[in-house]
């Protein structure tokens, strides 16, 4: 793992491999060890595989009480400056599918090709969007302990608690070490952020849209949205997955992003 001294404070990211860019960022508590099995299976594959903390979480500190999404696409982008990286293909999940949305809109042409996992472009309705913020002033007072555990169950299908206890371990691990400030932060910059309908709209790049097929919060609706709203877009749905289905179901989702690069190549 690196970190990278930037002007708005330090950012973790590892970059492994070589070949193509392949870019990894990671979603609400969790960081770039969330990765673990997609760098294995891509740098196998001949691809070079940056994964990225978002500011205020793993090593990428943050500095204010309020990180806005562009921060997260900033420090993506210095990062890939510090790597001597100009284009990318980019896979973001959950919140980290958003700042996918947000480099895009912000770095126009860096993007070859986006996979956007278990997220979704528009805003919260006023409900959602208050209970981030009061989420965010909880967690900076209580620490994030309990809520991961609150967490974990929504996050990861009733399957994967029941049966794959590795995964739920490794994702607890990462919730429970996240910084509670820091994580305040990021959601309420979370929860101030853009419209990305639009920048999804007028997206000028393959797109692949992977969603768990037991996601909560997606409930078979999000996921297909957002494919139908990307010009050039292709769904896959992964069985017995939840809202994480790069941790819980790592092959069939590597598999789906493995097709999903080799029809670039075709194309290319």
């Amino acid at each position: 793992m690196a970190v990278l001294r930037t002007p708005a404070g330090p950012v973790g990211y590892t970059d492994d491999g070589t070949g193509p860019a392949l870019v990894f960022v990671h979603g609400f508590l969790f960081d770039k060890r969330m990765w673990a099995p997609q760098v294995a299976r891509f740098t196998a594959r001949g691809y070079r595989v940056i994964t990225v903390d978002m500011v205020g979480f793993g090593a990428s500190t943050a500095t204010s009480a309020t990180v806005p999404m562009g921060a997260h696409s900033a420090a993506l982008a210095a990062v890939l400056a510090a790597c001597d990286v100009d284009t990318v293909v980019l896979t973001g999940y959950s919140m980290g599918g958003q700042v996918a949305l947000d480099f895009v809109a912000a770095h126009p042409g860096r993007v070859r090709a986006l996979v956007l996992s278990d997220t979704f472009a528009g805003l919260d309705s006023a409900e959602v969007k208050a209970s981030r913020f009061a989420l965010a002033d909880r967690l900076a007072a209580d620490g994030v302990a309990d809520y991961a555990e609150e967490f974990l169950p929504l996050v990861l299908s009733p399957r994967t608690v029941a049966q794959r206890p590795a995964v739920t371990e490794r994702a607890r691990t990462m919730m429970r070490a996240a910084d509670p400030a820091g994580a305040a932060a990021a959601l309420r910059g979370r929860a101030e952020r853009r419209d990305y309908t639009g920048v999804a709209r007028t997206l000028d790049v393959p797109a692949l849209v992977i969603v768990g097929a037991e996601d909560q919060f997606d409930r078979g609706v999000l996921g297909a949205d957002l494919a139908a709203t990307i010009p050039d877009a292709h769904l896959t749905v992964i069985d017995e997955a939840g809202h994480t289905p790069n941790m819980e179901r790592p092959e069939a989702f590597d598999d789906a992003l493995a097709a999903f690069l080799d029809s670039l190549t075709r194309v290319g």
